[in-house]
């Protein structure tokens, strides 16, 4: 069990029943010395639920047993004040568990507002952040009521009517919880070495994915660093906060989902649809790789400096190339980039049940005109002013660069869109809903948003690419040819301000999935600030792959066996 109900002993105020005047300042001064609540506290969250005087104000929860004891004595005489149990969430920590299941919190005034018509109270608890804001709708209950008669003083004198409290749904969900702990484990212990290797400065924050690219099934979903979610379940302190929000790694971010990262080399497998899709290039087509690529005065390097050579599509992928797509980009132009860059999922979200997901960016010269004049209204910085589209965006655009932007899933994405056979399948944490009694609510769906508008035969030749970059000669993957027919991209993504020396740092990316032949799982890896992906994220997906199928038999038996 990940999260489970908790309750707490609270005060509370109900407004109608308050006393006026100088009976009302004693009798707060009077709580403020038992709780430590000032009366002008009281008053503005009084004022600021007016809407219904009736309903109990929350004025303190997780009240100590010595406080508890002394309202309980002091609360018969002090009018419109009332002792009631708190409910709450308790969550299981670590592993990137927090920007799963989020955490809840009191309805805010505009909350309240909002939700007043569907049967919330006050004082109920709302779903703020992760599945618990998104499966809100299955496992909120319903409250019991009560009718009572109370006499002039708030006195109850008799009951009228009462109805029982329904419990809320059971949501399963469709990570293993022993595969999150090793992705986590994995990828913090990386995190770290990298972290070393740049001297402190880099490598600070990162994200790993593990999906079934048939279904969607998000079977693990990190982002380092986490936080705990029972800091806001049980009343975040204003420092505690600032901490969090302050702190450079961005914990508070999902980096899987909302860190919008140039993609690199795992790219390339999209470039390469495209140009074989246009007709472009076939499959035997050559490109002649030197070391780089000279258009006007500007000369753009491949990774191997010296040379590839002769390279058709398979071994360009299989040794990443950049030769290669620098040229099919630049005869491909901005615009088709864009195209096919949208189709697989690029600028625009993947539709996953997780609240705070960015669409990423895939641009053309369009964008960079509407973009950069934005930017220079806002700012009046005249950096902004140049906008045109350069060859060198273009040729850079092939190879996971230029002002491509991209999350970890939607990297990942386009990954399992080519493992499947072109289906973008809707990922998804939502397995199963039952209720308390264990009858079927809601079953696991898949979703196919839509399949790329690419052929068969075209997937069919990058997905021989992929897997020659792990099995073949000199390929850019191939530590990780014991896995069961593993395919796979490595990615180095070059971003920010360069160092003394003129070196840009490098994000590192890796992408793979399993087995090669009706893939049943499919990975990224990402570190931020990194390094070379074939060296810091590779390594990590390597001992993903290996422990999923070690356990992948434990791991597929997700979710309850349900009562019809």
């Amino acid at each position: 069990q990940l999260v489970s109900n908790t309750a707490s002993r609270a005060v509370a105020v109900v407004p109608v029943d308050l006393p006026r005047g100088q009976a009302r300042a004693d009798e707060l001064a009077r709580l403020q010395k038992i709780t430590g609540v000032a009366p002008a506290e009281v008053e503005r969250q009084v004022l600021a639920r007016a809407v219904d005087v009736f309903d109990p104000i929350l004025i303190k929860d997780h009240l100590d047993d010595a406080t508890y004891q002394v309202l309980t004595e002091d609360v018969p005489s002090m009018p419109g004040v009332v002792l009631q149990d708190s409910p709450g969430r308790h969550y299981q920590t670590g592993s990137g568990l927090a920007h799963l299941l989020g955490f809840v919190g009191r309805l805010y005034p505009e909350d309240y507002a909002a939700l007043k018509d569907q049967g919330y109270l006050l004082n109920d608890m709302l779903g703020k952040a992760g599945l618990e804001a998104t499966d809100e709708k299955y496992l909120r209950g319903q409250p019991g009521v009560s009718v009572v008669e109370t006499d002039a003083q708030g006195h109850l004198v008799r009951t009228v009517s009462s109805s029982d409290p329904v419990p809320g749904n059971n949501v399963y969900l469709t990570i293993d919880l022993n595969l999150q702990r090793e992705v986590a484990t994995d990828l913090q212990a990386e995190m770290d070495i990298q972290h070393k290797a740049f001297g402190g400065k880099r490598a600070l924050a990162g994200a790993a994915i593990v999906m079934n690219p048939q279904t969607g099934e998000v079977l693990s979903m990190v982002s380092l660093p986490d936080y705990d979610a029972n800091l806001f379940a049980d009343g975040i302190t204003l420092p505690q906060y600032q901490a969090l929000a302050n702190d450079p790694r961005l914990p508070l971010m999902n980096h899987a989902i909302s860190g919008q990262y140039p993609p690199g080399s795992t790219f390339k497998p999209v470039t390469a649809s495209a140009a074989l899709q246009t007709n472009l290039i076939n499959q035997n087509t050559q490109i002649f790789c030197p070391g780089f690529l000279t258009r006007g005065g500007s000369t753009f390097q491949c990774w191997n400096h010296a040379g590839h050579g002769n390279q058709n599509v398979i071994q360009a992928i299989t040794h990443s190339c950049d030769v290669f797509f620098y040229t099919v980009a630049d005869n491909l132009g901005d615009k088709v980039l864009n195209k096919y860059a949208q189709d697989f999922g690029v600028g625009h979200k993947t539709g996953i049940d997780l609240p705070g997901e960015q669409p990423g960016i895939a641009p053309d010269r369009d964008w960079k005109k509407a973009y950069f004049a934005s930017a220079l209204d806002a700012t009046q910085d005249p950096a902004w002013k140049d906008s045109y589209w350069y060859e060198g965006n273009t040729i850079t655009y092939g190879i996971g660069q230029s002002y491509l932007l991209a999350t970890p899933l939607q990297d990942l994405m386009w990954t399992a869109t080519v493992a499947n056979g072109g289906s973008f399948v809707r990922p998804t944490l939502t397995g199963p809903v039952t209720s308390v009694g264990g009858a079927l609510v809601k079953p696991l769906q898949t979703v196919v948003d839509h399949k790329v508008a690419v052929s068969p035969e075209t997937l069919a030749i990058v997905r021989e690419g992929l897997r020659s970059a792990v099995n073949g000669p000199g390929g850019t993957a191939y530590m990780l040819k014991n896995l069961p027919t593993a395919s796979g991209k490595t990615g180095s993504a070059q971003y920010g301000t360069p160092d003394d020396k003129g070196n840009l740092p490098i994000h590192a990316w890796f992408t793979a999935y399993a087995p090669m032949v009706d893939p049943e799982v499919a990975a990224v890896v990402f570190i931020e600030g990194g390094g070379e992906g074939s060296s810091a994220s590779m390594p990590v997906a390597s001992k993903i792959l290996n422990y999923y199928f070690a356990h992948r038999d434990a791991i597929r038996q997700m979710g309850p066996t349900p009562t019809p």
